[in-house]
């Protein structure tokens, strides 16, 4: 009850004569009756709706009809990504910045749906020269190519930015990160081992001038990605950097080129991608790709893949078939192994730690390493 209401009650009691019909004794003044204050209609302002962070799926690395190799138009690409239940994808043509309807610069996406998939803008810029130092394999080949995430600039026609005044791999991706700069987005190393001749030493200085992406699982170059005798896989060159200091994140992708559902298709779509825990919201999934908020996988799901109270919890998704193994890397060590779907390892006073569960039919996902914040 309002106190207005109580004060409404007191004085029907006071006006009330013995016979209850409100007739004030003569002897007694009659009761002041204070007014009620003017009702005033109250705005309820209701807080903005902000997306919740969830697990996001999403491809990095993605060609269409624009990138010369691929046959698929861009529309069926968008139209397949929808289909097989994707959040969201990088469209990642060769030397070019495609585009869906209309160019409009300044947004990371091309487009932005309440349903299917956010496209977003990106470019692979692609340099294919032979001889580079440091040398890779007897063929000579070089590969230089490095996708950007949601390129801001809308330029038309073809890139032409390579550095082509010499054979060192440093400066001929420092024309990559330059470029970076002008279009804008998120950097990615793409298949990092393809011909041999990626170092730690090189990875190392990518990272320190700001590439925070590197394919570990693209699904196209499997052969490549173990690795030889003469060359090391890509999770051995990512733990040699991050054993060094560097800050940089495993992807895995499906490289696609080829959307059809033949057996023998080239560079087929799937088989590669992202989790992302984000906002459905096209700058929340680019900034949590840059810190590291994402597992890479190849088929395996998880429920929680972060730091909680000191610990990397790493937990397989209820529903998930088969047997999973859960392996622990600490400064390039295995460390750890054992069945899922869940465990618990304590991040290191230094250094860092990372997970991979296999499932038995092969699948994987990597779990991003994690080190204790600064004192």
């Amino acid at each position: 009850m309002t106190r207005w209401a109580v004060l409404a009650l007191g004085v029907a009691a006071a006006c009330a004569g013995p016979d209850g019909r409100g007739q004030a004794s003569p002897d007694e003044p009659a009761p002041t009756v204070e007014p009620a204050p003017p009702v005033v209609a109250a705005t309820v302002v209701a807080p903005p709706v902000v997306a919740a962070e969830r697990w996001l799926k999403g491809s990095t690395h993605v060609h269409a009809r624009p990138s010369g190799d691929s046959s698929t138009p861009i529309p069926d690409v968008v139209r397949w990504y929808a289909e097989h239940g994707y959040d969201f994808f990088v469209l990642t043509d060769h030397n070019k910045v495609s585009v869906v309807d209309e160019p409009r610069a300044g947004s990371p996406a091309l487009e932005v749906p309440e349903a299917g998939p956010i496209v977003f803008a990106g470019v692979e810029l692609t340099h294919n020269p032979d001889g580079c130092q440091p040398a890779g394999d007897p063929s000579g080949k070089c590969r230089i190519h490095v996708n950007l995430l949601g390129v801001t600039a809308r330029p038309t026609g073809k890139l032409d930015w390579a550095d082509r005044s010499t054979r060192e791999r440093l400066p001929k991706y420092e024309a990559a990160l330059r470029q970076q700069q002008q279009l804008g987005g998120v950097i990615q190393l793409n298949h990092p081992t393809w011909f041999g001749g990626m170092t730690v030493a090189l990875l190392t200085a990518l990272a320190a001038r700001g590439v925070p992406l590197v394919e570990i699982a693209n699904v196209q170059f499997a052969r490549w990605n173990q690795g030889d005798a003469d060359h090391p896989g890509t999770e051995q060159l990512w733990d040699g950097a991050l054993v060094q200091g560097a800050t940089l994140w495993g992807v895995a992708s499906d490289d696609a080129h080829d959307y059809t559902r033949d057996a023998g298709a080239a560079y087929p779509a799937g088989g590669g991608w992202v989790m992302v825990w984000a906002r459905r919201e096209p700058q929340a999934i680019l900034d949590a790709l840059a810190a590291g908020r994402f597992y890479a996988s190849t088929g395996v799901v998880l429920a929680r893949a972060d730091v909680e109270d000191g610990a990397l919890v790493v937990e397989v998704a209820a529903g998930e078939g088969g047997a999973h193994t859960i392996e622990w890397i600490e400064d390039g060590v295995r460390v750890a192994r054992g069945a899922g779907p869940l465990a618990r390892r304590a991040v290191p006073a230094r250094g860092y730690l990372r997970a991979v569960v296999t499932r038995d039919d092969g699948a994987r996902a990597w779990v991003q390493p994690r080190r204790r914040p600064a004192p």
